[in-house]
């Protein structure tokens, strides 16, 4: 795997002209996530997946390209909260478009949206851009992650974690709890409060059916808490296992959609 950011021009020509390039562009959020863990954690979050994905990615013959995480990006759920930062979706949606539209110009035409924020507006407005852009025909687009298609952000988030839960509620952890937290105690633990995650009692008593509608805010939702479950029940060693997971995961949902690269697949 190479980073965009970190690689020289003609790297990248070499990379478009070898037909087996692939870029992931993780999405993120600056968002709250509870007193114990940082706003950034969707963005760290969409790293840690991306760069879990890119070995079996490799393994089938792509060349895997890391692009700058974007995290600025929709979060209305939360914009109570201090720190939290929000565009408009059809901002979202330009945005990744002309970053779609600059990989393409330059031969890096096969590009993964790996999102790691679940937001509605938010993934519908992803959704919008990879349509304009496939409709332009000078681009593959495909998004993973959490997306609008439930299906999807199952087989790439859900799939061979749930069990995993040390939780006595593992139906009603959600945002900062069990499984970001378990993310960050493995992936950035310099950035997680420990302290005060010993002093958070669980938040079981919300309305679940609100929080994945969104009809109502975080703030609402949490009592000015910000987070969803029990952090308490969090490990890094549960995170360590999820990234495996999810990175795995996702590449099996590039690979299915797309296959192996044509050069590995003869």
């Amino acid at each position: 795997m190479q980073r965009l950011a970190e690689i020289p021009f003609p790297e990248v020509s070499r990379l478009a002209g070898s037909g087996r390039s692939l870029v992931i562009l993780p999405v993120g959020v600056v968002e709250e996530h509870g007193a114990h863990l940082p706003l950034g954690l969707d963005s760290f979050a969409a790293e840690a997946y991306a760069e879990a994905a890119a070995p079996h990615l490799e393994a089938k013959g792509y060349a895997v390209v890391l692009a700058p995480t974007i995290s600025y990006e929709v979060a209305r759920a939360a914009i109570d909260f201090p720190g939290t930062l929000s565009l408009e979706p059809e901002t979202l949606k330009s945005l990744m478009v002309d970053i779609g539209r600059s990989l393409a110009r330059h031969g890096l035409n096969r590009l993964v949206i790996l999102n790691g924020h679940r937001d509605l507006s938010h993934m519908k407005a992803l959704d919008d851009a990879r349509e304009t852009l496939v409709n332009e025909g000078t681009t593959q687009v495909l998004c993973v992650g959490f997306t609008s298609d439930r299906a999807v952000t199952a087989a790439c988030y859900r799939e061979g974690v749930q069990e995993l839960s040390r939780s006595v509620r593992p139906d009603r952890e959600g945002h900062g709890g069990e499984w970001e937290t378990s993310l960050a105690l493995h992936s950035f633990p310099e950035l997680v409060n420990r302290q005060i995650i010993e002093r958070l009692e669980p938040n079981f008593d919300y309305d679940v059916d609100a929080f994945r509608d969104e009809t109502k805010d975080y703030w609402s939702l949490t009592a000015g808490r910000g987070y969803f479950g029990s952090p308490q029940s969090g490990s890094a060693e549960t995170g360590q296992k999820i990234v495996a997971i999810r990175g795995r995961n996702i590449a099996v949902v590039i690979l299915n959609a797309w296959g192996p690269s044509k050069e590995e697949g003869g």
